[in-house]
């Protein structure tokens, strides 16, 4: 009989504050979103399910100091639906062991770093922040993955807030990380009155996009301006928004429509502001082979048009991931409302691709199996452990067997992507493709019927 894989304990949907650090940019820049955002659908998805069943893995790992391999083949089950069961589960597989080890270990790294430095560290796993003095809400909490606290003999101290990015979408840097500054904003009002902090430095990893984790330094001075220039401020505007909308309405000019404030908000497939930003992005060029199409000489045709040329598409790239994003909110909006009995004109939903075959019972498979007298072979799969479970397994109990195993082992490279010129990594250099072939001439004639098909 097989050994029934182990499940966890669902993991609970938290209850986010109303200005939460996670959607600290949304309430910042655009004021009115967090008013647009009540009554809004608030349906978790499956890549935001994932990710926290990846930070329950982190969790198991930094407070029992084990490995992620320890935990392979563990269930975890995220959310609970109408009748109480899970809304996801996720089997931790090698992916997923990988990318959060890879956090585990840079968090290990950094505390064995500063206590060579001579620092007493003190790590604190899933801890609860109080940011009710940032954004003025009762009783408003948020959650930091990792917060390190360090403190030198000489009084020297610093705070350092990790945060582990499971997602592989867009990068997420450090530097002037608003989510991060909320949470060094809580960590540091709620640990200053024992510590005097000289120093704060937020850490964002994100292993499935960056081999490396992104790091920003700042004093604590220059966090509490931002608390009280930026957020705070921020935050009494969006909290007069909500407090009045049921008696003075919205207008275009209280929404701020951008990729990273839109990329969260649950009102963005309704906003209107953001679609009239979609369509001045775009309708230049629509408009532009409207009016050509529309002219009596072309019958309807596009004749004597020139395509987007290369500085148009890249005026047009900045653009691209709020309207690719944009277009997904209103495509899941629609088939919210389907999915709910309410009519979208034009648009209907029908039965998709049946899902993957499985077993309904495993066990009574296997006896069936046995009792079919089927080889072991021909019953099970057996797999060769990854890379990653072979380094756990000898790296440092036997590291001259390791570097016997680590030349068998390949890593391709990432293909080749499009960046923003921002983005820190080198540049590649692509040689434009010549053309190789000499230019047809004019073509012989045909001596014999049929020459011309040789």
């Amino acid at each position: 009989m097989s050994t029934p894989t182990p499940i966890a304990s669902a993991v609970l949907d938290k209850e986010h504050a109303l200005l939460s650090p996670s959607s600290a940019y949304t309430w910042i820049e655009c004021a009115a979103s967090t008013a647009a955002q009540r009554g809004q659908p608030d349906d978790s998805n499956e890549y935001a399910d994932e990710g926290t069943a990846a930070h329950e893995l982190m969790k198991w790992c930094l407070d029992s100091g084990n490995d992620t391999v320890a935990y392979m083949g563990r269930v975890i089950p995220v959310g609970l639906d109408a009748d109480g069961k899970p809304r996801n589960t996720f089997e931790v597989d090698e992916e997923m062991a990988d990318a959060v080890q890879r956090y585990v270990d840079a968090v290990r790294d950094r505390v064995h770093a500063l206590e060579l430095a001579g620092g007493d560290v003190q790590m604190l796993v899933e801890q609860s922040l109080s940011i009710e003095h940032i954004t003025h809400e009762k009783g408003a909490k948020g959650t930091s993955d990792t917060i390190l606290i360090a403190v030198w003999p000489d009084g020297r101290a610093e705070i350092e807030v990790w945060d582990l990015k499971y997602g592989r979408g867009v990068p997420v840097v450090a530097e002037r990380n608003y989510q991060g500054m909320m949470y060094a904003g809580g960590a540091h009002n709620e640990h200053s009155a024992f510590v005097d902090f000289d120093k704060v430095r937020i850490v964002i990893f994100q292993p499935r996009v960056n081999d490396r984790p992104s790091e920003w330094e700042l004093t604590p001075a220059e966090l509490l301006t931002w608390l009280n220039e930026t957020a705070k401020p921020a935050a009494e505007r969006a909290l007069l928004y909500v407090d009045s909308v049921d008696f003075v309405p919205l207008h275009m000019g209280d929404f701020n429509p951008g990729e990273k404030q839109c990329r969260f908000c649950k009102a963005k497939a309704v906003c209107p502001a953001l679609a009239a930003h979609v369509e001045a992005t775009i309708g230049r060029d629509f408009e532009a082979l409207a009016d050509v199409a529309a002219q009596p000489d072309n019958d309807g045709y596009l004749t004597g048009v020139e395509m987007l040329n290369n500085g148009r598409l890249g005026e047009i790239y900045p653009a691209l991931p709020l309207i690719e994003s944009w277009g997904k909110a209103v495509l899941a909006r629609i088939e919210h409302e389907l999915l709910n009995g309410n009519a979208v004109p034009g648009v209907k939903l029908v039965q998709g691709r049946k899902g993957a075959r499985k077993w309904s019972d495993g066990e009574e498979a296997e006896k069936l199996f046995k009792g079919m007298r089927l080889k072991q072979e021909q019953m099970y799969n057996f797999k060769l452990i990854s890379p990653t479970q072979a380094e756990k397994l000898l790296a440092k109990e036997s590291p001259r067997r390791w570097k016997k195993v680590e030349t068998l082992i390949t890593q391709p490279p990432g293909s080749p992507s499009v960046a923003p010129e921002s983005d820190k990594r080198e540049a590649l250099v692509i040689q434009p493709v010549s053309d190789d072939f000499e230019p047809v001439g004019e073509p012989a004639l045909a001596t014999t019927e049929g020459d011309d098909l040789l």
